[in-house]
């Protein structure tokens, strides 16, 4: 059982969050707090293993909290903003929900939670991803609406300066979109990228025989999935290699991804 605080001032929100983890057994909420201080008391005395946090609060910021409780170890964001997206995965945010949540994005994240708990890993290493900041030059030439080939590289302005800037396009595993971004898993470091492109932007340009669309949240380059772990009932992990974050998977996309391998296991 993974237990989990609800922090939203809004007392809708938290009802909201409530209902729809009620789909997920595994879930266990154990607290709601509306506002920053009732969240700092609870967490003084409980530990729960993830937090539902927002961001803008009254007399604060949810990003704040981390700082203040350092001992949190993980921590999905659901906020109606999607501005604090790049801010979030800087502290290192298992993932970030933008209101009104939906059900299978959640069950994605349910999934991830679930991977991360049962590893007994905390809060991912901030510093394994690599925010990614596109200027306007980037958007009318970098990438174009022509397809690109598996030999061709995307550049991009990145804050991390010990990394090139070129990404290219046969490194990328999979792609998970993030409402006005997306996170970019490569086979060499950085391992995780942030771009501020949707996945439909990426859907346009990626080589239709190489990546296949996978549900509303992924593109996955099957020919670097070196195996698949079915789950029929909870999650799926789609693995690329050593040192590759492997993919998980919510049960509609792992469903999706049987269709698309022809119902191999």
């Amino acid at each position: 059982m993974v237990t989990a605080l609800l922090v939203d001032d809004e007392p809708l929100a938290n009802a909201r969050m409530q209902e729809l983890l009620a789909a997920h057994p595994e879930i266990e909420v154990i607290g709601v707090a509306g506002s920053l201080k009732a969240a700092r008391d609870f967490l003084e005395t409980r530990a729960p293993d993830v937090v539902f946090l927002d961001v803008e609060m009254p007399g604060g910021s949810g990003l704040n909290l981390l700082a203040s409780v350092p001992d949190v170890t993980q921590v999905v964001f659901v906020t109606a903003r999607e501005k604090y997206a790049v801010q979030a995965f800087q502290v290192a945010a298992l993932d970030y929900l933008v209101k009104p949540v939906d059900p299978e994005r959640l069950a994605d994240t349910v999934a991830r939670i679930r991977k991360q708990t049962a590893s007994g890993q905390s809060r991912p290493d901030s510093a394994s991803e690599t925010e990614v900041e596109p200027d306007a030059n980037e958007a009318a030439g970098a990438i174009e609406d022509a397809a690109l080939r598996l030999d061709d590289s995307v550049s991009v302005p990145l804050a991390d300066k010990a990394f090139s800037g070129v990404v290219t396009i046969g490194d990328i595993c999979w792609i998970e979109a993030l409402r006005a971004f997306t996170r970019v898993a490569l086979k060499g470091p950085p391992r995780l990228v942030l771009f501020r492109r949707r996945l439909s932007d990426w859907d346009k340009i990626l080589p239709a025989d190489s990546f296949a669309r996978i549900g509303r949240s992924y593109l996955v380059h099957l020919a670097l999935a070196e195996q698949v772990e079915w789950d029929s009932r909870r999650e799926t992990l789609v693995m690329f290699g050593e040192g590759v974050e492997p993919l998980t998977l919510g049960r509609l996309p792992a469903m999706r991804l049987r269709e698309i391998l022809g119902g191999t296991a």
